[in-house]
């Protein structure tokens, strides 16, 4: 009788066949459902959902505490038309509900947003919302719009701590007092809920600790006091928006401006305030990954060595990075 093999040979080739289809589809699918679940429109749609489970811990009403620091607290930040129009009031309204609430928020608008052309329109929400909340229209100088207003607002002199705001982060009733502890220990330095180092091809190696970092990121929240900006801020921001990565890049080129004035950067973590706890709260809103988004445009590894290599063609490049200045002239 001959072997089942050749009396059934499609059973046969497919029973030699179907394990290592098998694995290989298994393997497909390892590799594309992470990079899926990272791409712009998904990471929208999980963000939307986590901000939406969360929604009865945002209602909270924060339960005030006594403030850390005995000197004025202003957040500051800017935005884009359609955000101004459509989601900032939500975060603003986060920045209020603090548990060391802020003595002012001051919203830095442009009259026409340079990236597209926009004009802004003021909506009404921004009168009526909270008399703290001040709108002051001045020249589109790019993401550092949200930093570089308020520093030449005060003087020098003036006691007064700025807290660096983003307008698609909900923040965390605690946010506020757990940058204004570390403040009160230390005035000298510029401390938020996440910074990085660079690797050696530029990319981001995110502080997983509290510890000291090369770069300190807005978009999670910083404060610093408003002397370590010294003075000639102004300034460096206009030599250095010459350059379109300096221009989107403002962590780095805020940072190292700190490092040219000698202000440490730090990021801390707390059980309160961390990256994980924002993240499984849906403090980070879905339309920061829209089109428009500013690392959408190109990747932050580009961007940042673009951006050094224009301020050490300056001679101002000051941070740690993978390459030596010639090396980075080169590159």
């Amino acid at each position: 009788m001959p072997p089942p093999s050749s009396l059934f040979p499609a059973m046969a080739l497919s029973s030699v066949l179907i394990p290592p289809l098998a694995l290989g589809l298994a393997l497909a699918l390892a590799w594309a459902v992470p990079r899926l679940l990272r791409r712009g429109p998904i990471k929208r749609m999980r963000r939307r959902w986590r901000t939406a489970r969360a929604e009865r811990h945002w209602r909270l009403a924060a339960i005030p505490v006594p403030r850390p620091v005995d000197c004025r607290v202003v957040v500051t930040m800017t935005t884009s038309p359609d955000r101004l129009q459509d989601g900032l009031e939500r975060v603003v309204r986060t920045l209020l509900n603090q548990t060391c609430a802020p003595d002012e928020i001051h919203l830095n608008i442009p009259e026409t947003f340079l990236r597209t052309g926009e004009r802004y329109r003021i909506p009404e929400w921004c009168g009526l919302v909270d008399p703290r909340v001040r709108v002051f229209r001045v020249a589109d100088s790019g993401p550092v719009t949200k930093t570089l207003p308020p520093v030449e607002r005060f003087a020098e002199s003036e006691d007064v701590v700025l807290v660096i705001a983003d307008d698609d982060v909900l923040y965390l009733q605690e946010s506020i007092e757990e940058l204004l502890r570390h403040i009160a220990r230390d005035r000298s330095m510029a401390v938020g809920f996440s910074g990085y180092d660079f690797g050696p091809s530029w990319e981001s190696v995110l502080a997983r600790t509290s510890r000291r970092v090369e770069v300190i990121e807005g978009w999670a929240g910083y404060a610093v006091h408003r002397r370590c900006f010294g003075s000639g801020f102004a300034d460096y921001v206009r030599n250095a928006n010459r350059c379109r990565a300096c221009f989107l890049h403002d962590d780095v080129v805020v940072s190292n401006w700190f490092e040219m004035q000698s202000v440490g950067r730090a990021q801390v973590q707390s059980s309160a305030v961390n990256r994980r706890r924002m993240r499984r709260l849906g403090a980070q809103l879905d339309f920061g990954y829209l089109p428009g988004a500013l690392h959408q445009e190109s990747s932050g590894a580009s961007r940042a060595r673009d951006a050094a290599r224009h301020l050490e063609s300056l001679g101002l490049w000051r941070l740690r990075s993978p390459s030596t200045s010639a090396a980075l002239l080169d590159a």
